[in-house]
């Protein structure tokens, strides 16, 4: 019986893990893999195996992030464990991926934007794991597997719309560390390295400041910083603070975090809409950092941190928001790769440059 399900789930790792990555021009991917490190900031304790979770098929119709940020992340992502070394690359959007005896293989899970309920079974995977019971069965399984995964010192990363996945499960939502309240900026900002010598920040170089272009979102509960460490947050002083629909009044808008969970490690951050974020070799480093982070390789404080001090926002500008951008990709206005207009930068700086 163990050597039948261990030759399962050998299986099942050399099928997922010699899926391709569709939609990724070539000149890009290349972009992506030369943009990547060369090598992982620690060796790894041991081989690592990373899950790349995307959208589930009978989800990905509807995702926001289908043609662009997905697939470009998947790429990147893939192309980080590929290149250093530090870990194998497994993707899937099969969610039988997550029953126990399945993830068991696993040291981390990257959440690549996968968003919408993917935790709740469609008829097709209903009836693939009926052996399980009903539906509804099937998802607290699928649940539970997840929540004892990290519990039991698995790692997750997370970036960008993959904290808005699963609404209608609070648990989720607690393990990653907020709820997603809008996108109020999609255009450069100002960023804050609140803890430059945090193990997690070395890809900044020090820096305590850094510009980037990216639709920047806002979280509700359960987010707090009595819950999580905060390592990136928005410049409320170096941002447009004039767009609409920024319903925090407190000026806390943290962009990148980690935490514990159990015996398990979580990593989050909100950059990772566009698709030039995939080619930017400090971003890169960042997400490489948090990947060796949620494994269990580089070893990072999570207590959490002092709350920030309320700061003044820089004078109001007028300035499209992302509701307005969204608007005009509805109208057919696609802007560039991304699918998203370009903005306003200083001369000679990309609108993904970190600065």
């Amino acid at each position: 019986m163990i050597c039948k399900c261990a030759c399962m789930l050998a299986f099942l790792g050399m099928t997922l893990a010699g899926k391709p990555v569709d939609g990724i021009p070539k000149h890009r991917a290349e972009q992506i893999r030369k943009a990547a490190p060369a090598k992982a900031r620690v060796k790894p304790a041991r081989a690592r195996r990373v899950l790349i979770w995307n959208t589930p098929p009978h989800l990905m119709g509807k995702d926001p992030h289908k043609g662009y940020c997905i697939p470009y992340g998947a790429c990147a992502m893939k192309t980080l464990g590929e290149k250093t070394g530090s870990f194998t690359p497994v993707l899937s959007d099969d969610l039988s991926v997550f029953l126990p005896a399945s993830l068991k293989q696993f040291d981390a899970i990257v959440l690549n934007n996968a968003s919408g309920a993917w935790i709740t079974p469609n008829d097709a995977v209903a009836e693939k794991l009926k052996a399980h019971g009903d539906k509804k069965a099937i998802e607290l399984m699928l649940r539970k597997s997840l929540l004892d995964f990290v519990r039991g010192g698995g790692g997750i990363v997370a970036y960008h719309y993959a904290l808005g996945g699963n609404r209608h499960w609070g648990e989720f939502r607690e393990m990653i560390g907020a709820a997603y309240s809008g996108h109020p900026w999609n255009e450069e900002v100002g960023v804050l390295v609140e803890e430059p010598d945090h193990p997690l920040s070395a890809a900044f170089g020090g820096k305590k400041k850094f510009r980037i272009a990216d639709e920047i979102f806002q979280f509700s509960k359960p987010y707090s910083r009595d819950k999580l460490r905060v390592l990136l947050s928005l410049d409320v002083k170096a941002t447009n603070m004039g767009v609409k629909w920024i319903s925090r009044k407190d000026n806390d808008f943290a962009l990148a975090w980690v935490k514990s969970f159990g015996k398990g490690r979580i990593f989050y951050t909100a950059i990772g809409h566009r698709t030039e974020i995939c080619w930017n070799p400090t971003m890169l480093r960042f997400y490489l950092d948090g990947i060796q982070f949620a494994t269990g390789d580089l070893k990072a404080p999570t207590v959490p941190g002092a709350k920030r001090e309320k700061t003044k926002p820089a004078p109001p500008k007028a300035s499209p928001t992302g509701r307005d951008i969204d608007k005009k990709r509805a109208a057919g206005s696609t802007g560039p790769r991304s699918g998203l207009p370009r903005t306003r930068t200083s001369p000679g700086v990309s609108s993904a440059q970190v600065r």
